[in-house]
This record gives structure tokens, C-alpha cells and sequence, in this order.
């Protein structure tokens, strides 16, 4: 059984800074307290319930005050966020102004916003987020820059992703975020 703790003080102010992270991800609302570690990704209320009829199979739900959660799902949180995977859908057409559905599929404008956690981009996305957070070393000290020279490991798994597609350790800002603070316990 994974050691789990609650989501720990300075960890939930970063992760509340990242691009995107002040409006949940689903409807925009300010101020979500609610997450989907899944996608490393805030929700508000009424979209964490959402999520949660995904089952945790596509959407692991946590509240970012009430719940514990593993050592993964808060650097998935911390590796995250919803500016980056709002890009990520944007760039598959998975958006509620996408135009593009075609006549014989399941999306619609109307329902975008929940099926797209369903289809193969973002089981791709969950996939590479979380193989990613296993490549991070421990203790970890933020989010380093990419290294332009090295390989994501989505290109051997899926040749015609572009490097834009696999979840990108973003910058610098929470370089050192574990070391400083002795409250994550891990």
C-alpha cells in the first residue's frame, strides 16, 4: 500500500500558480479545489463530480484540502496543469470551439469538455504524464527545462507524435520545492 499524506501546503501554493491553474479546467470557474491527478489538472466541484462518474480508470479525483494523496498523483499535479493540457487538447481538436467532429463520431460540441478524457489523445496524455512522473528523481527539486537533445519517451512508443505532444517538464519555478520544505514526508 502507497504511503499517502494530505496534499502538502507549499506543493498546493505551486501548484495553484501554474499557468492556467486559477480556473478549473472544464467550465473556467474561479478558484478550483478540486483535482484530476490523472491529468494533473484543477477542477471546481461540480467538474470533479463529473470526473468522477468517469470512474478512476480515466479521472483519479482528489480534493486539494480534504483528501491524501500518493507521492505520484502530487508531481503529477506539480508536472502538470491546465494550461498545458488545455494546450495539448486544443492541438487535438478536443475543445468546446473545435469545429472538426466528424458526423460519425461520439463528440459534439456539447460533450467535448467530458469525452475527451475518454479518447485515445487523452489516454495518450494520462499515459505519458504519468510515465514521465516516474522518470523524476527523488527528492525532486522542480521542473527542469527539457532537454532539447534528448528523446521524450513518446516518440518510441508512438513515432508520429510530435515532441509537443508528450507532457513537458515546463521550467525552472519549482526548482526547489521538496528540498525546502521538510512537510511532504515522502
Amino acid at each position: 500500500q502507497p504511503i499517502t499524506r494530505p496534499f502538502p501546503t507549499a506543493c498546493c501554493r505551486l501548484v495553484t500558480q501554474l499557468p492556467g491553474n486559477s480556473n478549473c479546467m472544464d467550465c473556467g470557474k474561479l478558484n478550483p479545489q478540486w483535482a484530476t491527478a490523472s491529468f494533473g489538472a484543477l477542477l471546481c466541484l461540480d467538474c470533479a463530480g463529473h470526473h468522477r462518474s468517469m470512474g478512476v480508470s480515466i479521472s483519479t479525483v482528489r480534493s486539494l484540502t480534504m483528501d491524501h494523496w500518493k507521492l505520484s498523483e502530487i508531481l503529477q499535479m506539480l508536472e502538470g496543469g491546465n494550461a498545458q493540457l488545455s494546450t495539448f487538447f486544443r492541438r487535438h481538436g478536443l475543445h468546446p470551439g473545435a469545429t472538426n467532429f466528424s458526423p460519425s463520431s461520439t463528440l459534439t460540441q456539447h460533450n467535448v469538455v467530458q469525452v475527451r478524457y475518454k479518447t485515445k489523445a487523452g489516454r495518450f496524455y494520462r499515459h505519458q504524464l504519468s510515465q514521465h512522473v516516474q522518470s523524476v528523481p527523488f527528492p525532486y527539486v522542480g521542473r527542469r527545462q527539457q532537454q532539447p537533445n534528448k528523446r521524450p519517451v513518446a516518440r518510441s512508443l508512438s513515432p508520429k507524435k510530435s515532441r509537443s505532444d508528450v507532457p513537458q517538464q515546463n521550467s525552472a519555478r519549482s526548482r526547489t520545492l521538496l528540498t525546502q520544505t521538510s512537510n511532504v514526508g515522502f
